[in-house]
């Protein structure tokens, strides 16, 4: 027998995160959409211009051939999730504690608790999730396409790291990079309004046993308060180097290039005909803060 399935929403745009978060109910059974009232929108979330009956008619357009659903007016987040007869509920990232909730006041009324499925949300050209709020404020379209360009701030020292910064970045999409003088903001503090990432270099000092190597540390915070960090290879420290010299300088030092080194490049296996320079290892240490955010396993 198909399983009953729930959820709900506003559906003012329907992007691709609202698409796979159907399709996924629609593969479950029999779906149930509660679609968010005019009066409750008036309380809920005021910028939405579109009326019921407009969001009910895109819906039902998108819905046509797409398996067995129905559309219900709600006005209130909970009632028909509580007190209906269903299965399962599918929710996203965003409602999975509203989801939570709902099976907390089932349980408080004797019904069984429904199964949760939560959807990971579709990230956008700019590797942030893709949203009606970011569609309504013209950030994207409903593919996930910029419409503006991405605005980064970079706490910096050396201007080698605002050209690997600029280097990289521009090359997954149009970004203003805004530099500050890292000396000035020794925290990674809550990013700026009207920035989408924040961007913080750092040299550190690992001990792995075999003796001191330093690395790139990259830290990504965006606008939604979420973080990444990733770290470049290791340099190998040599024994005879002068402690009272601070990291950069001993960073600087360090032969990075096969022709000014004789071939020895103290690495850790990451670098074994040559060098890569100082904004290679700034981009290393990137890449990886950014592939979780790529592949959006950030935002479960």
């Amino acid at each position: 027998m198909p399983k009953k399935v729930v959820l709900g929403g506003t559906f003012d745009q329907i992007h691709m995160g609202h698409v796979k978060l159907i399709e996924k109910a629609l593969e479950e059974g029999n779906v149930t959409i509660g679609l968010v009232s005019d009066e409750m929108l008036e309380e809920w979330k005021p910028e939405v211009k579109k009326t019921y009956e407009e969001r009910k008619k895109n819906l039902e357009n998108f819905l046509l051939d797409k398996g067995n659903w129905e559309i219900v007016r709600i006005s209130d987040p909970y009632k028909k999730a509580v007190e209906g007869d269903f299965d399962t509920l599918v929710v996203s990232s965003e409602t999975k504690e509203r989801g939570e909730e709902i099976n907390k006041r089932r349980e408080e009324i004797g019904k069984e608790p429904l199964k949760i499925i939560e959807v990971k949300p579709v990230v956008a050209e700019d590797f942030l999730p893709i949203s009606s709020t970011r569609i309504r404020n013209g950030e994207i379209n409903e593919y996930g396409d910029r419409l503006q360009p991405v605005k980064i701030i970079l706490e910096y020292k050396e201007p080698e790291e605002y050209e690997a910064v600029k280097e990289l970045m521009r090359g997954f999409f149009d970004c203003d990079i805004s530099k500050r003088n890292k000396s000035l903001n020794k925290k990674l503090n809550n990013i700026s309004k009207g920035f989408d990432y924040k961007i913080d270099l750092t040299l550190k000092n690992v001990d792995i046993g075999k003796g001191q190597f330093i690395m790139e540390k990259a830290v990504i915070k965006d606008k939604l308060g979420f973080s990444s960090s990733g770290n470049s290879p290791g340099l190998r420290v040599p024994d005879d180097w002068d402690r009272s010299k601070n990291k950069i300088e001993l960073f600087n030092s360090i032969k990075l290039f096969k022709d000014d080194s004789e071939g020895d490049i103290n690495t850790i296996d990451m670098v074994p005909n040559g060098g890569i320079g100082k904004k290679g290892y700034i981009k290393s240490a990137l890449v990886e803060a950014l592939l979780p955010r790529m592949k959006g396993d950030l935002y479960k």
